[in-house]
């Protein structure tokens, strides 16, 4: 019987760098379990940190947009960021300790594969040029609308909320 305190990581730096190679994407390691990586996209270009914990590989664009500096502005960016975190899968809109937003997505070392690295980087990728400019324009302007923003100007309703 093997001993599970003694079993072999899931994943290992040499796994990670083997999947960016398959990807075809290049990349920099940075420091022993973080790499950086990033792509052009159709409405901006993005800067991606992975790093391998013993439990989770984080895949981070941060920052995907810079914080508002006004405070009204936060109110409808952080709506839509909400309601976006309910529409889009494997990824997650957040907000860091500069007010800054990040788009992140985490997945377990248990049974990590390429397919997993493969799924986030493409997620990641597709959500990233997707929303960049709502997230841009609301964080920087004051009269960008998106049907999540046109929620906070409708009345109340006595309706249940959206069923999954």
């Amino acid at each position: 019987m093997e001993n599970k305190d003694q079993a072999q990581p899931e994943v290992t730096p040499e796994n990670i760098e083997d999947y960016f190679d398959r990807y075809g994407w290049s990349f920099t390691r940075v420091k022993d379990e973080v790499w950086q990586t990033g792509f052009r996209g159709a409405t901006s270009s993005y800067r991606i940190n992975v790093q391998l914990t013993d439990n989770w590989v984080f895949f981070v664009i941060n920052p995907f947009v810079i914080g508002p500096d006004q405070p009204e502005r936060r109110l409808r960016l952080y709506h839509h960021l909400l309601r976006l975190n309910h529409e889009t899968n494997m990824v997650k809109f957040g907000i860091d300790r500069d007010g800054d937003i990040f788009l992140t997505a985490e997945l377990p070392t248990e049974s990590f594969h390429f397919s997993h690295f493969s799924d986030a980087l493409n997620a990641l990728a597709h959500y990233a040029d997707t929303h960049y400019r709502d997230v841009f324009n609301l964080a920087h302007s004051d009269d960008t609308e998106t049907p999540y923003t046109e929620e906070l100007d409708a009345p109340a309703s006595d309706a249940p909320p959206d069923e999954f």
